[in-house]
């Protein structure tokens, strides 16, 4: 994962630089070359060819070409963009869509929204139950799709003629991990924004920062050092009963707020532990009862964030980022859990926020960790298509547009130009987009390990993990059993 997403900006800059920086003499310049000079050998440059789909254009005669799709409030998910807004982002996946339509001669349809994921999912299987052939791609809730993987509704994208998974626009690690046997039949690449959507970010509030005196989260995080115990420490000074009666409610100020379903799993993203691995060749392990520092952290977290006053705690629908955003907004809680999607509701902050990456365990781990929240649409090649050439190679210019055009635009101008409110906020998202840490059981298996074990010990300040974790044992090994097709 982390070095498919790293390549996004790099690449671009580099094909700029490239285009721009040739040694070569002008015409008119070109006699005033001496003798020598001409004379000496000259050294061929091996430069990296410029980023393409290698695929010609071909006419498929105004082909109607349909993605399904559903509905949502917390990421982007529709692709085949045919109307301007005037928005930057917009602007990029309209002209994407333009683009693919022109090299293909095909027309896309809008994308089929039936409602919400759910619908999105029986409107495919009942097609796909019919042999309908309406659906030339379709983009599913993971965890749903994920449960279909053996149940012969999809093609093996891996096997589609136009399709190269080795290319840097497809999220490779991240592919390799979520598909259990030889064959892709769940994918991620540049065109699924809704993953980077569902990315976790820890906000910060500057003004309570140099209110109280304390040390840049920004520079910690550059020297290494941002660690749980520096954000503990940071968040029990925020801390503050503000109308004196001594009960802990709405109108304190509290070192965190953050959902309950959410905040221990982004400790042990960034402690870069998975609660399920998949080694390869069909070895796939429960680590949460082999691995004893998943109970530690977990321990640690839930004895910081239910100490009086570090956590704005009431309920688990009111405790979240959506309704907490009050307190972030309005100065009365230090940091803020939040994804890359909900940062865009901070805009109109009145006081300056920063973003870096959920905290290291210890001082002395290597790389920070980040979570990918359960939820996000992954792309898949229905079994019933009507021309397998087209919709690979329209999935193949797809990636490699959004990699070179949209994700640009997403990332450069919605995230670190919009959201961000200096250089430095910008720099962390290049951090935290290169320190994704992701983990089955945080989305395809997140009913049964993030909302089945974790949200229920958390949110109700539990320390029972041991008897939680051998409850959901035969639920977990089941539900991997299914994936493997066991």
């Amino acid at each position: 994962m982390k070095k498919s997403l790293s390549l996004i900006l790099a690449l671009l800059m580099m094909l700029s630089a490239f285009t721009a920086c040739s040694n070569a003499p002008s015409e008119e310049n070109a006699d005033a070359v001496s003798d020598s000079t001409a004379a000496e050998e000259t050294v061929p440059v091996e430069t990296e060819p410029e980023l393409s789909d290698d695929i010609e254009p071909m006419d498929f005669e105004q082909y109607s070409f349909t993605i399904l799709t559903s509905s949502t409030t917390t990421q982007h998910t529709i692709t085949a963009i045919n109307e301007q807004n005037g928005d930057v982002l917009n602007e990029a996946m309209y002209n994407r869509t333009q683009q693919i339509a022109e090299k293909y001669n095909i027309i896309f349809n809008d994308d089929y929204v039936p409602g919400n994921s759910d619908a999105a999912l029986n409107a495919f299987t009942n097609s796909q139950q019919a042999g309908d052939q309406e659906y030339d791609l379709a983009m599913l809730l993971e965890r749903r799709a994920f449960a279909l993987t053996n149940q012969g509704y999809f093609t093996d994208i891996g096997s589609l003629k136009y399709v190269n998974l080795e290319k840097p626009y497809w999220f490779k690690d991240v592919n390799d991990t979520i598909n259990f046997t030889d064959k892709t039949y769940l994918s991620y690449g540049a065109a699924n924004l809704g993953m980077y959507d569902m990315t976790h970010v820890l906000c910060f509030n500057q003004k309570m920062i140099a209110d109280l005196q304390l040390e840049s989260p920004y520079n910690l995080v550059l020297e290494g050092t941002w660690t749980i115990d520096k954000m503990k420490t940071m968040g029990e000074t925020a801390m503050l009963d503000v109308d004196g009666d001594g009960a802990w409610g709405e109108n304190d100020t509290y070192g965190l707020v953050g959902a309950t379903n959410a905040l221990p799993m982004n400790f042990l993203a960034a402690a870069r532990q998975r609660t399920i691995e998949n080694h390869g060749d069909g070895n796939i392990e429960n680590m949460l009862a082999t691995n004893p520092k998943i109970e530690e952290i977990f321990t640690y977290v839930s004895d910081m964030c239910w100490q009086t006053g570090f956590w704005y705690t009431k309920t688990t629908d009111s405790n979240n980022y959506w309704r907490t955003e009050s307190h972030f907004q309005e100065d009365r809680a230090l940091f803020a859990d939040h994804t890359f999607y909900s940062t865009i509701s901070l805009r109109d902050m009145v006081s300056d926020f920063g973003i870096v990456p959920f905290p290291k365990y210890t001082e002395d781990q290597q790389e920070y960790g980040v979570m990918v929240e359960a939820g996000s649409r992954t792309m898949t090649v229905p079994a019933n298509i009507a021309n397998p050439d087209l919709s690979g190679a329209v999935l193949e210019t797809l990636h490699f547009l959004s990699h070179r055009d949209v994700m640009p635009a997403y990332y450069e101008v919605t995230l670190k130009q919009k959201v961000s409110r200096d250089s430095l906020s910008a720099q962390m998202f290049d951090i935290i987009r290169d320190s994704i840490c992701y983990d089955l059981g945080m989305t395809m298996f997140c009913e049964a390990v993030k909302d089945g074990i974790f949200r229920d010990q958390f949110q109700n300040n539990l320390r029972k993990y041991a008897s939680a974790v051998k409850s959901k044992s035969k639920v977990i090994e089941a539900a991997i059993a299914a994936a493997k097709g066991e």
